[in-house]
């Protein structure tokens, strides 16, 4: 590698490195595929492919121990096609922990060839003869299904290998959707500065073509931002994939058959999140393992099928992305959850007694806290749930479950698509500029002060033929309703005030506004700032004046709500 500087070098190792660990995710998912369906002609392709441009771009820079291993795969796989011998799991183990040594050698602070009797232990264990001679035949394919082997060329053509991406740095796309924040921030500005121009020169020829190029230009601001937003964004597939290798591992390790549904796979999410929700997910899916779902023998003692089923499911949900996981095991016991929080004296009994089912589940959330006796060592029940949600808030998401006894347990990750341009609406509450997801409001209603009344301690309106649930903003933020800040006098209850209706999951209730502004478009910005931070904030914004306007989240400002009325009483709310 004489001929290269060493800036060079570096940068050929780093494209080197980011480009081959994809590849070597690419194989773990094709081997996984071709070990449930041999005749998985796009795995057969991809594994091939994969393996040779491993093979060929690490003799490139000199990285000997690498590329031979990677021949070796290729070898090995193109025997067992060669002879028709199906994918056994025993192979599939082997070139499996081949490529985590090749991942581990490329995962450093910087890159480095396998260690020499590393390489020659799996050179020995990938040798073909070790698995072509011994394992089940399967009928050869119709020549108009998969396969041959000589039929497939793994080195194509130039024109046929031309990419269709371009790797771009992260930080590059990050700088493109601060800008375009920017450009949207201007483009309020301008909105509200044309009807100024239009009303100060009436039919003034400047100003009418001021007025039509600010439109033309918003038209170009607003194509401009959801091009860059969509760079930025991937799909949740790009994390449930990498989950399918640990599943079968895990499944292995405790001795249950467990099957794994993924749906919603093609929802879209920042791709900063994806990563960081990878090792939250991967718990959830441990303790489902673990501790949710039965011995083959239980389910059948209780009529279930002897495979345990988990389901991974993603969908937008208003601002937000929601990924449930669920187990079909059994269950949580609310009750068991209550005597073991009095048990390790997390509560007294008198408190314990009064928590409802919902809250009793919140409580394996509570650090340390776990209903098994036995901590196995892929997971415990409650250990590490306090980590995942710590993890999950982090980025200003949150977590909550339901459970019955006998059918099995769902977890919900709701999270935010961070810095994403949404449309909100702003209204204020207690003097303070608040906005809400457009997706989330259900409708808009006026209201009079007599109409609120108090039923099952809620402050609530009928609402045609239904009582809905009244929040104030103020009330669970933590500040008071006051003409100029603390001390001042509280100030007086409007006669008319709004009411937006919103829908979370399968509740209704009412956010109280005391004006409505409209909707816009928002840039949403994290609240980095640990004074700023609350859950029930999804992030703030910026508009065109200069104003600061806090976007709340809609699930989170109900069950804060909730959680306000229970132990603080529904006296201060009024107060509010």
């Amino acid at each position: 590698m004489e001929e290269f500087s060493k800036e060079e070098l570096e940068q050929l190792h780093a494209i080197f490195r980011e480009q081959s660990i994809e590849i070597i995710g690419r194989m773990d998912q094709a081997l996984l595929a071709l070990e449930a369906n041999w005749e998985d002609a796009e795995a057969i392709g991809e594994l091939r492919r994969a393996a040779h441009t491993l093979k060929g771009d690490s003799y490139c820079i000199g990285l000997s121990g690498i590329a031979e291993i990677a021949h070796r795969i290729e070898d090995l796989f193109d025997s067992l096609l060669c002879e028709n011998k199906r994918l056994a799991r025993e192979p599939v183990d082997v070139i499996l922990e081949a490529l985590d040594g090749i991942r581990a050698a490329l995962n450093g602070e910087h890159i480095v060839d396998l260690d020499p009797e590393v390489a020659r232990q799996l050179t020995e264990r990938l040798s073909p003869a070790a698995y072509t001679g011994d394992h089940e035949e399967v009928a050869a394919p119709a020549a108009t299904d998969v396969a041959a082997p000589h039929r497939f060329d793994p080195d194509p053509e130039p024109a046929q290998r031309k990419s269709q991406f371009v790797r771009v740095e992260a930080a590059k796309i990050d700088a493109l959707l601060r800008l375009a924040g920017e450009m949207v921030i201007a483009r309020s500005a301008m909105n509200q500065a044309c009807p100024e121009l239009d009303r100060l020169l009436p039919k003034n020829e400047v100003a009418a073509r001021i007025v039509g190029v600010n439109s033309q230009t918003g038209k170009l601001i607003g194509e401009f931002q959801k091009t860059v937003l969509k760079l930025r964004m991937g799909t949740v597939g790009d994390i449930f994939k990498r989950f399918r290798r640990p599943m079968r591992e895990l499944a292995a390790e405790s001795g249950k058959s467990v099957q794994i549904e993924m749906e919603g796979a093609e929802t879209e999410i920042d791709r900063a999140i994806i990563d960081l929700l990878y090792e939250p997910l991967l718990h959830l899916l441990r303790n489902a393992v673990d501790h949710g779902l039965e011995t083959a023998e239980e389910r059948k003692l209780k009529g279930k099928a002897e495979t345990g089923k988990i389901v991974m499911r993603a969908y937008h949900e208003a601002s937000q992305v929601v990924i449930e996981v669920s187990d079909d095991g059994g269950g949580m016991d609310p009750g068991e959850l209550r005597a073991k929080a009095v048990e390790t004296g997390l509560l007294p009994e008198s408190e314990a007694a009064k928590l409802s089912d919902e809250e009793a589940f919140e409580l394996i959330f509570v650090p340390g806290f776990s209903t098994s006796d036995e901590i196995t060592r892929i997971s415990g029940r409650g250990i590490g749930a306090d980590a995942v949600k710590s993890s999950v808030e982090q980025m200003h998401g949150s977590i909550g479950l339901k459970s019955e006894i006998g059918k099995g347990t769902t977890f919900f990750v709701r999270v935010p698509l961070t810095l994403a341009i949404i449309r909100g609406l702003l209204f204020t509450a207690g003097g303070r500029l608040f906005a809400l997801p457009i997706l989330a409001v259900r409708e808009l209603a006026r209201i009079q002060a007599a109409d609120i009344v108090c039923f099952d301690g809620f402050e609530s309106i009928r609402l045609r033929d239904h009582f809905i649930s009244l929040v104030r903003p103020g009330a669970i933020l933590g500040y008071e309703r006051r003409k100029g800040g603390a001390g001042s006098p509280l100030r007086s209850e409007a006669r008319t005030s709004f009411v937006i209706v919103l829908k979370s999951r399968d509740k209704s209730y009412g956010i109280m506004a005391d004006s409505l502004l409209g909707e816009q478009e928002l840039v949403i910005k994290p609240l980095d700032s640990p004074w700023l931070q609350n859950d029930v904030l999804t992030g703030a914004s910026v508009l065109g004046d200069g104003r600061v306007v806090l976007i709340l989240d809609a699930e989170m400002v109900f069950r804060k709500a909730l959680k306000y009325e229970r132990f603080k009483g529904v006296g201060r709310v009024a107060n509010g």
